[in-house]
């Protein structure tokens, strides 16, 4: 199979190597030292208490993903 005209590949995180690679990998890149951040205060806080945090993630589009038909 040929990436993208027979299958589109989409990875997660991001990582430098996604840009190495042939065809270049669409990712979904997240904020991990600010998510890291947040949870070393979490887990640090004086009166720790169930708490749900939202991170925006953002979808790199390279050559690893076709346009799809209308």
């Amino acid at each position: 199979m040929a990436v993208p005209a027979d299958v589109s590949v989409t990875g997660f995180d991001d990582i430098e190597l996604a840009t190495d690679v042939t065809p270049r990998l669409t990712t979904v890149s997240l904020p991990l030292a600010q998510a890291g951040a947040e949870a070393i205060r979490l887990a640090l806080a004086a009166h720790p208490e169930t708490a749900h945090l939202m991170m925006h993630g953002q979808v790199v589009v390279r050559d690893s993903t076709a346009v799809r038909a209308g």
